[in-house]
């Protein structure tokens, strides 16, 4: 079943939300207020969504099955990355950040669920015997 299109603007507008994100954590980083774990994570999973439908709106069908390939497998690096700022952070004495934790513990729970049906699909039918 092929996915319902995006309209071009809302599909720019997640590319634009994107960017500002992305540019956001660059200057607080070269700012001195320190690198956002929670927001880096959210950006792995943000990028290859906007990216894969952008490239949806724009008749690139190829192209964002890719990105929907790099956005099906992106909350498993978006965990690995909060558990680092959520480690780092506790090996400073900083108290834990809960909105940070329940993401790291919902996001493997999300991408186990997304296992099993993608294994679950992939199953051979077998002939019923009658």
């Amino acid at each position: 079943m092929a996915r319902p299109r995006t309209s071009p603007r809302a599909a720019w507008f997640g590319c634009a939300v994107s960017a500002a994100l992305t540019l956001t954590l660059v200057v607080d980083w070269a700012g001195g207020e320190g690198f956002s774990w929670t927001k880096a994570a959210w950006l792995l999973v943000l990028w290859p969504h906007a990216v894969g439908e952008l490239l949806r709106a724009r008749g690139h069908d190829r192209a964002a099955g890719r990105a929907d390939a790099a956005r099906d497998w992106s909350p498993f690096p978006a965990t690995a990355v909060l558990w680092t700022g959520l480690v780092l952070g506790w090996t400073r004495g900083e108290g834990t950040d809960w909105f940070a934790l329940a993401a790291a513990l919902l996001l493997p729970a999300a991408g186990i669920v997304w296992l099993v049906r993608s294994a679950a699909g992939r199953r051979p039918r077998r002939a019923r015997a009658y």
